[in-house]
């Protein structure tokens, strides 16, 4: 099982390296980057100026079946890849769209559990959009947050009530400025498949 970034070429590639790298250590698992293309967007809005991040991401999916030898394993026979394992592979795609999903304005990044992709766009996680200056170390950190947040979706964390948890909700860039680069004890014992004390007794 994999993790890949999908770096699309529109943001910055120069941030992939250590978006990837810091996602690695924030996951405590190997990252995989792709960030040499550009993905096509569907489900723009015209009267919203935003993308349906629902409809990006099954694209993604769709991208994910027809292209396997992008994603595969090494030694892993392909025809048992496309029955059997291509949702073990997670995809978090990078890509410079504004999004949002019916229930919400904006978001910063969404994930579907069930076909195991999830997006994250920096439009609104870069200084810029609050007319601020540019800073690639706080894009950098953002950007790491909201996609270690989205692959925890992918490996079945819900939302987290400790504010500093990788899988808390924000509801603005404070709250995400305000979390901090780990899992809880709960999150990360959940998130390796471990056992929880309690449970044991239960």
């Amino acid at each position: 099982m994999g993790i890949h970034l999908f770096w699309d070429s529109r943001v910055p590639v120069g941030l992939s390296r250590p978006v990837s790298e810091e996602l690695s250590a924030v996951l405590e698992m190997p990252v995989s980057r792709i960030d040499d293309g550009i993905f096509p967007l569907e489900g723009f809005d015209p009267v919203r100026n935003q993308y349906d991040a629902v409809k990006v991401l099954l694209k993604l999916d769709m991208f994910r079946r027809r292209m396997p030898q992008i994603f595969k394993p090494a030694d892993m026979d392909l025809e048992f890849y496309n029955k059997f394992n291509h949702l073990h592979e997670k995809i978090l795609l990078v890509t410079p769209g504004d999004l949002y999903e019916p229930l919400a304005d904006f978001v910063f990044g969404l994930a579907y559990p069930k076909l195991g992709v999830a997006i994250v766009s920096p439009h609104r996680l870069q200084n810029e959009f609050y007319g601020k200056y540019a800073d690639d170390s706080a894009l950098i950190d953002r950007i790491v947050k909201e996609g270690a947040h989205e692959i925890g979706h992918l490996f079945g964390l819900g939302h987290c009530d400790n504010p500093g948890c990788i899988m808390y909700c924000p509801r603005n860039l404070d709250e995400l400025d305000r979390k901090r680069k780990y899992f809880c004890g709960k999150c990360r014992v959940q998130l390796n498949g471990d056992t929880l004390e309690d449970d044991l007794f239960s």
